[in-house]
């Protein structure tokens, strides 16, 4: 009896985990609606400042509020088309004292949404895949857009504290 539980057991571990290694994760689909999430919450921090202060900086050493937000969508083109597509990016980084609200509002979502579109067509193995190195490190396109997401999120924090900075009370926080 005990060798028949042992070996049924055995079995089944076996058949368990053949189903397990065949299943896929599907990391990019997985990501697009946190993505979709830190679009939402990038764009309701932008929307938050009053126009007449886009132009707000701390000090005089940093970015101003508006130029966080240009940023942010300027750099999501750039690591998209360096990282993921591998391919040379020519973009310049707007001036944002050029740029009105809506304009800088319309770049966010226009970045995203590219980034976003091309999450839709990645596979695991796709994403398995080294990208363009950052600096020294070699990365997989997948920690590419862990890494995307950090820096977005660092400016975006900087953002809420301009806002926090001028009295104004920066959109609920949510997981994104």
């Amino acid at each position: 009896m005990t060798r028949f539980l042992k070996s049924s057991s055995l079995v089944l571990l076996l058949i368990s985990y053949g189903g397990l290694k065949a299943q896929s994760f599907d990391f990019a689909q997985n990501q697009i609606a946190v993505w979709e999430m830190a679009k939402s919450r990038t764009i309701r921090v932008a929307q938050s400042m009053p126009e007449d202060l886009y132009s707000y900086k701390p000090v005089p050493e940093v970015m101003s509020f508006g130029q966080q937000m240009v940023h942010i969508s300027n750099s999501m083109l750039s690591m998209n088309s360096r990282f993921i597509l591998k391919k040379s990016y020519n973009g310049i980084e707007k001036n944002a004292a050029n740029l009105s609200k809506s304009e800088i509002i319309e770049e966010l979502t226009t970045a995203f949404d590219e980034v976003i579109s091309l999450m839709r067509k990645l596979t695991d193995q796709q994403l398995m895949t080294e990208g363009k190195p950052h600096g020294e490190f070699p990365l997989t396109k997948w920690q590419s857009l862990l890494f995307m997401r950090d820096h977005i999120t660092n400016h975006r924090a900087k953002a809420v504290l301009y806002l926090r900075l001028n009295g104004i009370k920066p959109p609920d926080y949510g997981f994104n």
